[in-house]
């Protein structure tokens, strides 16, 4: 079991250990860091056109100071292109800084989301019309979304605001839509409640893989007067646990806080305890945990060539590739879909061990309503990262949790199952994105094929298992 806490030095530490190092011994990226804060810089450019006077901030400068910090956070990761065991401190800074930046972003999204509700309900067109022309995250969330469009349907005829416009297009808010739902197929499960030891069994016999309270954590007092938490995780695989603590008051941690666990399958372990600083006073906090599926330090051979995962002499035909226009974006780039009638034979693109199978719905369609209703197989590889099937077929599969399953070995049948708009298998190769923590993050791979070694797969190509 691995243990660290945002932003601590165990956590950079790990990293550092896990990862770090292995740039240096294979002379290769397996994890890009210097790439990490590319996303903050875009957003950076966003909101500098942003007025700080329509924010309802009482901080000066909040975005001028972040812009600043975010273009010297991106110095520092180009010089560690090709780090070396001399840049351990500053690959422990660089991660230290990126955490912070992201916290520091969301800050800025929740003030921005604010005073743009607020502009709406105010009825302040000028405001609204400055807010709305600068394309932020904040914006394509439903609610903001929705009102931000009724709102300019009725006092902007003219339509000036070019953002606006654009998802004002149905085509434009779908393909919105279908992003969203397919980045929460591994959504990460969070505010969960500490639960009694009382309440186990009822959680416990109701709970199913991969279900929210499929890993259930436990607070309780000892006879010390300690107040002691236990994890314990149902799945077959391995799960990211954190736990979060808030209005903390005469309280000592053994661990940093907010805490991150790695928790092998079906394990159950004591994971923190709190002790009063001042034994004549009570300790109070708020607590909730969350978790999601897979390890943060996975160590990804970016040597290993995949196969295609259908039958040999196969050739199929890529429906959306790395960063396809659709759902492909972000942490969910490097995912392939492939069109495919349902049925297909589904094979195995490298070999490991099963650790997650459900084939029990008959359920899909164009509805994000579909999208608990996903068949799939889950792979753990060697290397601590998962290979995903996705939408197979009801009662499609042909192996169980806990097979070992060599690679081009059949495993399952696609579908058409979840949220979907036509027959395909989503493939891809993912581990626990190791800066949010929260996240699945897929992985670009090589996949040996007929027409010769591929590592960007695009839509519309066609290729052969060989």
């Amino acid at each position: 079991m691995k243990w660290y806490g945002r932003g601590g030095a165990t956590l950079i530490k790990l990293v550092i250990c896990l990862v770090g190092c292995i740039f240096v011994v294979n002379g290769q990226n397996s994890l890009p860091f210097y790439s990490l804060a590319a996303p903050l810089e875009k957003d950076s450019h966003r909101l500098i056109q942003l007025n700080e006077a329509f924010l309802e901030t009482q901080e000066p400068k909040i975005i001028e100071n972040y812009c600043k910090d975010v273009r010297g956070t991106l110095l520092l990761g180009e010089s560690l292109r090709e780090p070396s065991k001399k840049d351990e401190e500053k690959l422990n800074t660089y991660l230290q800084q990126l955490r912070s930046l992201s916290s520091r972003q969301e800050v800025i999204f929740q003030l921005y989301r604010k005073s743009l509700l607020s502009a709406i309900e105010s009825k302040d067109k000028q405001k609204f019309e400055h807010l709305a022309s600068i394309e932020l995250e904040p914006l394509h969330q439903p609610r903001v979304r929705s009102e931000a469009i009724a709102f300019y349907q009725k006092n902007f005829s003219d339509h000036p605001i070019k953002t606006l416009d654009s998802l004002c297009k149905e085509q434009v808010l779908e393909a919105k839509s279908i992003q969203f739902a397919i980045e929460q197929e591994q959504a990460y499960e969070e505010n969960l409640k500490i639960l009694k030891r009382s309440e186990v069994q009822g959680i416990k016999r109701t709970a199913k893989i991969g279900s929210r309270n499929s890993v259930i954590v436990v607070g309780e007092r000892n006879a010390k007067g300690e107040m002691v938490f236990e994890a314990e995780n149902l799945n077959p695989y391995l799960v990211t646990l954190s736990l979060d603590f808030d209005k903390i008051n005469n309280i000592k941690a053994n661990h940093s806080l907010p805490l991150y666990v790695e928790l092998p399958g079906r394990t159950k372990k004591e994971i923190l305890t709190l002790t009063p600083t001042n034994s004549s006073l009570e300790m109070t906090y708020q607590s909730s945990y969350g978790w999601v599926k897979g390890s943060a330090f996975a160590q990804h051979d970016d040597t290993y060539l995949y196969s295609l995962p259908f039958a040999a002499g196969t050739t199929v035909r890529v429906g959306q590739g790395y960063n396809g226009g659709l759902s492909h974006k972000g942490l969910s780039a490097y995912a392939i879909d492939f069109t495919l009638p349902v049925g297909t034979s589904v094979y195995a693109a490298r070999e490991g061990e099963v650790v997650g199978v459900d084939v029990s719905s008959n359920l899909g369609g164009n509805s994000p309503a579909y999208r608990p209703y996903m068949n799939y197989v889950n792979i753990r590889h060697v290397d601590g990262t998962l290979g995903n099937y996705y939408h197979l077929k009801f009662g499609g599969t042909a192996v169980k949790i806990g097979d070992t399953v060599k690679k081009g070995q059949l495993i399952a049948y696609s579908g058409n199952t979840g949220y979907t708009t036509a027959p395909h298998l989503h493939f891809s190769v993912s581990m626990v994105d190791p800066v949010s923590m929260r996240r699945p993050k897929n992985l670009p791979i090589k996949i040996q094929t007929l027409q010769g070694i591929v590592s960007n797969p695009r839509e519309g190509e066609y290729y052969t298992v060989q």
